[in-house]
């Protein structure tokens, strides 16, 4: 996707939003006005100590009795703005409010004070200036309201200074004058501060209106891909499941020199394959965020699940595999485990190409760590702040390339969801060692034995044919499956490993007329995606028409990592093709 470019127009124009800023001006001085409507109560009542004594009660009594009634009126016309519905009226009534009392202020000018009492006038110049500062601070941003506010106030002082133009304290009355035009400057410079920054909100907005946008369409895009490679993928795993099987029902002992060196090379292509569609699923369930799922696990659980995955390649390469140190239980999230080791050792394999891989568990400390140790090509020192990037290769070690070059960066974020450190050391020529310290607690010691993965290639063909031996039934084994070729393969390799083999279809009258004639199943191995229902279902079906917990592995293509949790509630296992049949064979094996 294109990468977006922000409008520029938004940060170099200034916005057209008169309306919008008008409404905006008013909203702040109706607030402002609200706000201050205590202390426009609270003021006339302080000039009762201040005054009682010295003027009239009469005319005290007829200002105060105006006053009152200003603020009240006050209060009552900024109750009736409340929508901003008509800015220009509101704006009036606004205005009103305001003049009404800043009218009584300056009315008072003829009532406290008296013109020859430079006390009198000083203090009553305080009180005048500090409603002018005070208001000016809320109304300034709107000219029409300021001078509303402003006149009321200051025009009776002047009248009242001409009238009593022989007996005014003039350094009094021009000090007011300036302060007034400092006022005025004052309100013009905070004018415009508001106006500037109101203007760098709506920008801001805008911008982040365009971002929220872009993003959207990002997610979108984003989203569009995810679904599109999770479809690929699932076309493309479907075959390579059955090219799976077939390869391994082929036992290489009976095969001529020529053919069997074109099937270890067959072999090795499709292993390549297999490992980028696994790195693909790794990939995906780290974008999901998948959650770590803590428990109490064997390391030998995990010494085998590897064991049975790189022996075969390692015997192939003439590489000793040895483990160490497995006799021990953790507390922690087995397939993390198990993926981190395993991206750790296809690296170590695809790097090695004689002498030995040695992975080693450390429980010395309550915390679990282990390392891969290989005596590879090594990595120069200039890469090794790199190697955990996305798609990075060396240049030393270009003719070993035969992945995505995503390994080590799914190691990475794995160990940073598991809150883990991953160090490593190598030198070229010598080979690599990677450490990985993890937060997962050690248990307790387990006895075991000392595993180790050196067979050759024919020994490892004579342990995966040796299973097929035998006429002895090893159970009653469902399969669903809608792939024809994976449904035939199946077929063909369950069959000859001893088990009875049952075909369950999956479309809704025929799986109703089967179940008259299935016999009770001793495992069910099925799809996930079954044409209008899913393999969840059928299952559950099975299990109810037999009335017990029968068990089951969901093997798929879809590698949604969503559905983990809701395999996991019905107690299904659930593997991901491409996968090795041995593998699918010993986990039923396990479980029936």
């Amino acid at each position: 996707m294109k990468p977006s470019v922000l409008d520029r127009t938004l940060l170099d124009e200034e916005p057209r939003g008169e309306p919008l800023i008008a409404i905006e001006k008013l909203r702040y001085m109706l607030d402002y006005s609200k706000s201050s409507t205590i202390a426009t109560v609270l003021a006339p009542l302080l000039c009762i100590p201040l005054y009682w004594d010295d003027v009239a009660p009469l005319p005290f009594s007829a200002w105060f009795a105006a006053m009152a009634l200003a603020v009240m009126t006050r209060y009552a016309l900024l109750r009736s703005i409340r929508t901003l519905p008509n800015p220009p009226q509101d704006g009036r009534i606004l205005n009103l409010a305001i003049g009404l009392v800043t009218l009584m202020w300056g009315l008072g000018w003829f009532v406290f004070v008296q013109p020859a009492d430079m006390v009198s006038y000083l203090l009553y110049q305080i009180i005048s200036l500090t409603v002018l500062f005070v208001g000016m601070v809320g109304y300034c941003v709107n000219w029409k309201t300021f001078f509303a506010f402003v006149l009321p106030l200051k025009v009776p002082e002047l009248i009242f200074i001409t009238l009593n133009f022989s007996e005014v304290v003039w350094p009094i009355a021009l000090g007011s004058m300036v302060a007034v035009y400092l006022a005025f400057k004052m309100a013009f410079i905070f004018s415009k501060s508001w106006e500037k920054s109101f203007a760098l909100r709506l920008k801001n907005d805008a911008l982040i209106a365009q971002l929220t946008e872009e993003k959207n369409a990002s997610l979108a895009a984003n989203l569009a891909k995810s679904e599109f490679i999770a479809t690929a993928s699932h076309d493309l795993r479907q075959p390579m499941q059955s090219i799976n099987i077939f390869i391994d029902m082929i036992d290489t002992r009976q095969l001529s020199e020529i053919d069997g060196s074109i099937f270890k090379r067959m072999r090795k292509s499709i292993t390549v394959l297999n490992r980028m569609f696994n790195t693909l699923l790794d990939i995906s369930k780290l974008d999901a965020n998948m959650a770590v799922r803590e428990r109490a696990l064997h390391l030998v659980e995990v010494v085998h699940s590897l064991e049975d995955s790189f022996s075969d390649l390692c015997a192939e390469k003439k590489i000793k595999l040895s483990f160490k140190g497995m006799n021990h239980q953790v507390h922690g999230d087995f397939h993390l485990i198990e993926q981190i080791l395993r991206n750790l050792l296809a690296n170590a394999i695809q790097y090695t190409d004689h002498g030995h891989i040695e992975v080693a568990f450390d429980t010395r400390s309550d915390l679990l760590s282990f390392s891969v140790k290989d005596t590879g090509c090594g990595i120069p020192e200039a890469d090794l702040p790199l190697i955990f990037t996305e798609f990075f290769r060396s240049d030393h070690s270009r003719s070993h390339y035969d992945g995505l070059g995503l390994g080590l960066s799914i190691v990475s974020r794995i160990v940073k969801k598991i809150n883990g450190h991953c160090h490593v050391q190598s030198e070229v020529g010598q080979g690599s060692l990677f450490t990985v310290q993890t937060r997962f607690a050690v248990i307790a010691a387990q006895p075991t034995t000392h595993l180790q993965a050196t067979q050759s290639s024919e020994e490892t063909e004579g342990r995966r044919h040796a299973s097929r031996q035998g006429n002895t039934s090893k159970g009653h084994l469902g399969i669903l499956e809608n792939d024809e070729a994976l449904l035939y393969a199946y077929l063909q390799y369950f069959t000859q490993a001893g088990y009875t083999v049952h075909i369950v279809p999956y479309e809704e009258i025929a799986f109703q007329e089967c179940l008259a004639s299935l016999p009770p199943l001793d495992f069910i191995v099925s799809d996930y995606r079954l044409g209008t229902k899913d393999g969840l279902y059928f299952i559950q079906r099975l299990r109810e028409e037999f009335n017990q917990d029968i068990p089951a592995c969901i093997v798929t293509a879809d590698t949604s990592p969503q559905h983990l949790d809701l395999f996991s509630q019905h107690n299904i296992d659930v593997m991901y093709k491409p996968i090795d049949i041995q593998t699918i064979d010993k986990f039923i094996a396990t479980h029936i």
